[in-house]
Protein backbone atom coordinates (compact mmCIF):
# COMPACT_ATOMS: atom_id res chain seq x y z
CA UNK A 1 0.00 0.00 0.00
CA UNK A 2 1.37 3.39 -0.99
CA UNK A 3 0.68 6.68 0.73
CA UNK A 4 0.12 9.49 -1.73
CA UNK A 5 0.43 13.08 -0.57
CA UNK A 6 -1.99 15.13 -2.61
CA UNK A 7 -1.37 18.68 -3.73
CA UNK A 8 -3.88 19.90 -1.12
CA UNK A 9 -2.04 18.09 1.69
CA UNK A 10 1.33 19.30 0.41
CA UNK A 11 -0.02 22.86 0.33
CA UNK A 12 -1.22 22.52 3.94
CA UNK A 13 2.23 21.23 5.00
CA UNK A 14 3.87 24.06 3.09
CA UNK A 15 1.65 26.65 4.83
CA UNK A 16 2.31 25.13 8.26
CA UNK A 17 6.06 24.97 7.65
CA UNK A 18 6.11 28.57 6.44
CA UNK A 19 4.22 29.71 9.55
CA UNK A 20 6.69 27.82 11.76
CA UNK A 21 9.65 29.50 10.03
CA UNK A 22 7.97 32.92 10.34
CA UNK A 23 7.39 32.39 14.07
CA UNK A 24 10.88 31.06 14.64
CA UNK A 25 12.53 33.98 12.85
CA UNK A 26 10.45 36.59 14.70
CA UNK A 27 11.25 34.87 18.01
CA UNK A 28 14.97 34.56 17.21
CA UNK A 29 15.25 38.26 16.40
CA UNK A 30 13.31 39.25 19.51
CA UNK A 31 12.98 42.83 20.67
CA UNK A 32 15.45 45.56 19.77
CA UNK A 33 17.19 43.62 17.00
CA UNK A 34 19.92 45.60 15.24
CA UNK A 35 20.32 45.84 11.47
CA UNK A 36 23.81 46.98 10.57
CA UNK A 37 24.55 48.36 7.11
CA UNK A 38 28.20 47.76 6.21
CA UNK A 39 30.75 48.08 3.41
CA UNK A 40 32.56 45.06 1.91
CA UNK A 41 31.66 41.40 1.84
CA UNK A 42 29.59 39.64 4.47
CA UNK A 43 31.58 37.33 6.74
CA UNK A 44 28.66 35.01 7.44
CA UNK A 45 26.63 34.96 10.66
CA UNK A 46 29.26 32.79 12.42
CA UNK A 47 32.14 35.14 11.58
CA UNK A 48 33.17 38.51 12.94
CA UNK A 49 31.42 41.45 11.29
CA UNK A 50 33.27 42.63 8.19
CA UNK A 51 33.60 46.00 6.51
CA UNK A 52 32.96 49.42 7.94
CA UNK A 53 29.76 50.00 9.91
CA UNK A 54 27.87 52.76 8.06
CA UNK A 55 24.59 52.78 9.97
CA UNK A 56 22.99 50.82 12.78
CA UNK A 57 19.19 50.57 12.93
CA UNK A 58 17.39 49.21 16.01
CA UNK A 59 14.10 47.44 15.25
CA UNK A 60 11.91 47.26 18.35
CA UNK A 61 9.79 44.23 17.43
CA UNK A 62 8.86 41.73 14.70
CA UNK A 63 5.49 40.33 13.65
CA UNK A 64 5.30 36.94 11.92
CA UNK A 65 3.10 36.27 8.88
CA UNK A 66 2.45 39.93 8.12
CA UNK A 67 1.50 41.13 5.62
CA UNK A 68 1.30 37.48 4.46
CA UNK A 69 2.59 34.02 5.34
CA UNK A 70 6.27 33.83 4.49
CA UNK A 71 6.91 37.38 5.64
CA UNK A 72 8.11 38.81 8.94
CA UNK A 73 7.69 42.57 9.41
CA UNK A 74 9.70 44.75 11.74
CA UNK A 75 8.35 47.83 13.47
CA UNK A 76 9.31 50.97 11.53
CA UNK A 77 12.44 52.23 13.30
CA UNK A 78 12.38 55.68 11.72
CA UNK A 79 15.42 57.38 10.24
CA UNK A 80 18.87 57.06 11.81
CA UNK A 81 22.03 59.10 11.30
CA UNK A 82 24.85 57.39 9.40
CA UNK A 83 28.00 56.96 11.47
CA UNK A 84 30.43 56.72 8.53
CA UNK A 85 30.67 57.28 4.78
CA UNK A 86 31.00 54.49 2.23
CA UNK A 87 29.19 52.23 -0.20
CA UNK A 88 26.72 49.86 1.45
CA UNK A 89 27.47 46.31 0.30
CA UNK A 90 26.00 44.02 2.96
CA UNK A 91 23.84 43.98 6.06
CA UNK A 92 24.01 42.04 9.30
CA UNK A 93 20.88 41.49 11.35
CA UNK A 94 21.54 40.55 14.94
CA UNK A 95 19.72 40.19 18.24
CA UNK A 96 19.93 42.87 20.91
CA UNK A 97 22.60 40.61 22.46
CA UNK A 98 24.78 40.96 19.32
CA UNK A 99 24.18 37.41 18.05
CA UNK A 100 24.17 37.48 14.23
CA UNK A 101 21.04 35.88 12.76
CA UNK A 102 21.15 36.91 9.07
CA UNK A 103 23.49 38.54 6.60
CA UNK A 104 22.89 39.49 3.00
CA UNK A 105 23.76 41.76 0.12
CA UNK A 106 22.75 45.42 -0.17
CA UNK A 107 22.02 47.13 -3.47
CA UNK A 108 19.55 49.27 -5.38
CA UNK A 109 18.11 46.22 -7.21
CA UNK A 110 18.52 42.43 -7.20
CA UNK A 111 19.91 42.37 -3.64
CA UNK A 112 18.76 40.98 -0.31
CA UNK A 113 18.28 44.51 1.09
CA UNK A 114 17.18 47.18 -1.37
CA UNK A 115 18.14 50.80 -0.66
CA UNK A 116 17.32 53.87 -2.76
CA UNK A 117 21.03 54.71 -2.78
CA UNK A 118 24.01 52.66 -1.57
CA UNK A 119 26.23 55.74 -1.16
CA UNK A 120 25.94 56.46 2.57
CA UNK A 121 27.31 59.75 3.89
CA UNK A 122 28.37 60.24 7.50
CA UNK A 123 25.82 62.43 9.28
CA UNK A 124 23.24 61.75 6.57
CA UNK A 125 19.86 60.13 7.11
CA UNK A 126 19.20 56.41 6.55
CA UNK A 127 15.53 55.38 6.57
CA UNK A 128 14.55 51.75 5.92
CA UNK A 129 10.83 52.14 6.54
CA UNK A 130 9.23 49.02 8.06
CA UNK A 131 11.55 46.16 7.05
CA UNK A 132 9.91 43.01 5.67
CA UNK A 133 11.84 39.72 5.65
CA UNK A 134 10.57 37.27 3.04
CA UNK A 135 10.99 33.57 3.64
CA UNK A 136 11.33 31.70 0.34
CA UNK A 137 8.45 29.29 -0.15
CA UNK A 138 8.52 26.45 -2.68
CA UNK A 139 5.26 25.64 -4.43
CA UNK A 140 4.03 22.14 -3.60
CA UNK A 141 4.21 19.51 -6.31
CA UNK A 142 1.80 16.67 -6.95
Amino acid sequence: MAIVITTAVAAAFDTAATAAVDDSLATSLGTNAVLQIRTGAAAGPGGAAGGTLLASVTIASWTAATPAPGQVTGADPGAVTASASGTAAHFRLQTSGAVAVLEGSVGTAAADLILDNTAIVSGGSVDLGAPVLTVPVTAPTA
